[in-house]
């Protein structure tokens, strides 16, 4: 009796030891560094941020992540922690997404001017923290255009606005994504992919766009517009479970919470376009582009600079081994790119 009751008990007294240490803090980039996780209250909510750095008193560098709803407060830590030798990191997990979910929460309340108001706030919030006059904006994907709009509206505030798989105008995006997969399909023979992906509609405005989205989403995956160096989600799964940020049943809720966000958003996202709404900015700027990027087509980015008017600089950086997400597929690229702005840039 005694065996069988060590039997159950060591291995659950070992689990729970194993998940205490594993869901704890994560510890400081250094000695002497920052690393904390917090509540802010923005407009109102309250939401969930990290901020990390090995010198407290490097500049500040605030990422908004893709989705929307796609929160992870962990993404920069495990995949480019380098920056934070460089920078104190701060990812915000935005209202209704992540850390910042909550039972009951009410997603018809979510707009792009609410989450404009909220990072706003979280700007002058971290801005007055830190005693700095300017901070480094950083937007990807989805986040990109929160950071746009933020750097066209308070270009006092940030050194530069760093885009990453920057969205311009996602009518076109959309059309030109769907236009990837499709040929490729047909390229390939993948008979499969061509009956899946025939009949869809690009401006994904119908009934039944969300399954349409998904669809076309699964082949692109697949066929190389989200990573260039792999076809699968299963490294953003894993990095959501070793998380020390999220909670069991935090990661669990992820799906749905990024589910809804991005069903209440995407018709108010699919009006935006930067060419006919933003054509100036007074910020430096600079675009980070996937060569493959399918997602949010690179050749969109491209155009827009070309474009683009503004008086204190702009700068398109290709990543020729990337597609949409940089962060996974040229890490240490990135990171080297992100230390020569802060390097260049006058403070």
């Amino acid at each position: 009796m005694k065996k069988v009751r060590m039997f159950f008990w060591v291995p659950l007294i070992l689990i729970l030891i194993a998940a205490v240490l594993w869901y704890g803090p994560a510890r400081p980039p250094a000695s002497g560094g920052i690393s904390r996780l917090e509540r802010v209250n923005l407009s109102g909510v309250q939401q969930w941020i990290s901020i990390r750095g090995a010198d407290p008193s490097a500049p500040i560098l605030l990422f908004l992540h893709g989705g929307p709803g796609s929160a992870n407060i962990a993404k920069l830590r495990q995949q480019v922690p380098e920056l934070e030798r460089h920078f104190v990191v701060v990812n915000w997990d935005q209202r209704g997404a992540g850390k910042s979910g909550s039972i009951g929460f009410d997603y018809s309340t979510l707009s792009t001017g609410q989450m404009l108001s909220d990072a706003h706030e979280l700007v002058k919030t971290l801005k007055t923290r830190f005693g700095v006059e300017k901070i480094y904006l950083m937007g990807f994907s989805w986040g990109s255009v929160l950071g746009l709009k933020l750097a066209e509206l308070y270009p006092q505030d940030f050194y530069a606005y760093i885009a990453v798989s920057q969205v311009v105008n996602p009518i076109e995006g959309e059309k030109l994504s769907l236009e990837y997969v499709q040929t490729t399909a047909q390229r390939e023979g993948n008979t499969q992919a061509i009956a899946e992906l025939a009949g869809i509609e690009p401006s994904y405005q119908g009934v039944g766009w969300y399954q349409q989205v998904m669809t076309e989403r699964k082949w692109l995956l697949q066929f190389g517009g989200v990573y260039h160096t792999s076809n699968s989600y299963l490294h953003e799964i894993w990095m959501l479970i070793r998380s020390h940020e999220y909670s069991l049943a935090e990661v669990a809720l992820w799906p749905g919470r990024s589910s809804a966000s991005l069903k209440q958003m995407w018709p108010e996202v699919m009006k935006v376009d930067f060419f006919k709404n933003t054509p100036e900015l007074q910020v430096p700027v600079y675009f980070f582009a996937g060569r493959f990027d399918k997602n949010v087509p690179a050749q969109l980015t491209d155009l827009y600079y070309q474009q683009l008017v503004d008086p204190a600089g702009k700068h398109l950086v290709w990543f020729e081994n990337s597609s949409h997400d940089l962060f996974y597929d040229e890490p240490a690229r990135l990171v080297n790119e992100l230390i020569k702005i802060e390097r260049e840039l006058p403070r």
